[in-house]
């Protein structure tokens, strides 16, 4: 019987030790990918209990005026504002990432945001979420957002809730065209207020000053005479 030569056998170890470390490779990454199946199940419902009965009375109080959308990201509404470095961005940015709000009020004709609402429920009078909640008043104040809290109830009237969300909706739906009043500003988003006129309501003839940015801004005041 031949002896084989201590090269080969060098060479036939090596080949050996390749295909043994293939082998691991093999297994460790079979391994690996059934351990990355994703382990998640449904969550049920996106709406509490509280928040579904308040979905079905919102949505009766804003008729054709809004859309509504609900558990909206935060970070999906508002942005960081430019002029930050990269630090104070992402730091910015990472207060908002993980928050939403409740529901969202969209223009029909384009889904660009009229304002946002919170429900608070008990939960709200907790010292975490308190602070969670000024810190997302001061962050809608600061974007020029309105914001809109309604507190958890056991039933809701459609009227009181239309009239909290649109209460100049009646008077400036139907106006003649705006004067420029160049000496005013809106002292909530910083738009020009321009003088308008009431055609419904019991308002109705009378000049009153509405910022410029409606729907977006809904500010609104008498005309001192």
């Amino acid at each position: 019987m031949g002896v084989i030569p201590q090269g080969d056998q060098m060479e036939f170890i090596a080949l050996f030790l390749i295909v043994i470390v293939l082998l691991f490779i093999f297994l460790f990454k079979n391994k690996s990918s059934k351990q990355t199946v994703a382990p998640y199940e449904l969550c049920g419902p996106v709406f509490t209990p509280a928040e579904r009965s308040f979905y079905g009375v919102l949505k009766l109080a804003c008729e054709d005026k809004a859309v509504v959308f609900g558990k909206v990201r935060i970070a999906d509404i508002l942005k960081p504002r430019k002029g930050l470095n990269r630090s104070q961005w992402q730091i910015a940015f990472n207060k908002i990432s993980a928050k939403h709000f409740d529901f969202v009020l969209c223009n029909p004709k384009d889904l660009s945001v009229i304002a946002v609402i919170e429900l608070d429920d008990k939960s709200h009078s907790q010292e975490k979420q308190i602070k969670r909640d000024e810190f997302v008043e001061s962050a809608c104040e600061t974007a020029g957002l309105k914001l809109h809290r309604f507190k958890a109830s056991t039933s809701y009237a459609v009227d009181e809730i239309k009239k909290e969300l649109f209460p100049a909706t009646e008077v400036l739906a139907d106006v003649t065209a705006p004067e420029k009043n160049d000496n005013k500003i809106c002292p909530k988003c910083s738009s020009e207020l321009t003088v308008k006129t009431a055609q419904k309501g019991k308002n109705k003839g009378n000049d009153f000053l509405a910022c410029s940015s409606f729907p977006k801004c809904r500010y609104a005041e008498e005309i001192e005479v």
